[in-house]
């Protein structure tokens, strides 16, 4: 099933009170992945506002740069300061030094996604769409989008660093998806995703609870 489109006025509020919802109907465990994209880093502190019980949630990571804790790319500093909420962290173990490439950090992620309490099935998964249909850390053309495997490692080109990510087989098992569109710019994403256009990685996402705040002109 293609997404459901829903019109609002602001993006970062709109996501954060659906992350509330689904977290406050769901009993038991609550695994919730983040993507790193400014929009929904902007939402964690109304999310970390949200009044619910998080110590019953795990917070994971879309995808992490192969750099430097200090470094601008990295998102694991602005999730784990800003989404101040007792939850239980997962982040991405990347190590640029002992791991260059992301292969160790990817095999790590990967087992701890499939331990108990995730067991490879995650609640939601947030994501935010790029002007060009990327999603996360999968941008049109990337081999990563080929993987079957829940996480994957892309190397750097053009001089952006190496990431370790979750792939879209990771998205296809999760309960549900969020996206974000939350500029003009995304309106062509937009209407490519919804024509399941393959030719970009947004279009390629098929869930029967899949969902997408697109920001009201105006």
């Amino acid at each position: 099933m293609l997404a459901r489109v829903v019109t609002v006025p602001d993006v970062t509020a709109a996501l954060a009170a659906e992350v509330g919802r689904r977290l406050r109907t769901t009993t038991g465990p609550f695994q919730l992945a983040l993507d790193g994209g400014p929009a929904v880093l902007a939402a964690l502190d109304s999310i970390a506002a949200i009044p619910a019980q998080w110590s019953r949630a795990g917070i994971w990571q879309v995808s992490e740069s192969i750099v430097a804790e200090a470094h601008p790319a990295r998102v694991w500093p602005s999730l784990w300061g800003q989404l101040a909420v007792p939850a239980n962290f997962n982040g991405i173990p990347v190590d640029p030094v002992g791991d260059p490439v992301g292969e160790r950090a990817a095999q790590r992620y990967s087992a701890s996604l499939t331990a108990p309490p995730c067991r490879g099935v995650l609640d939601c998964v947030v994501l935010e769409l790029a002007a060009d249909g990327g999603i996360g850390a999968l941008r049109p053309g990337s081999p990563a989008l080929r993987e079957r495997g829940d996480v994957a490692v892309i190397a750097g080109q053009d001089g952006t660093p190496a990431q370790v990510t979750l792939t879209l087989p990771a998205f296809a098992k999760a309960r549900a998806i969020v996206l974000v569109a939350p500029g003009a710019d995304r309106r062509e994403a937009v209407r490519r995703l919804l024509a399941g256009d393959a030719g970009v990685p947004a279009g390629r996402l098929r869930h029967p609870h899949f969902m997408v705040f697109v920001k009201a002109s105006g």
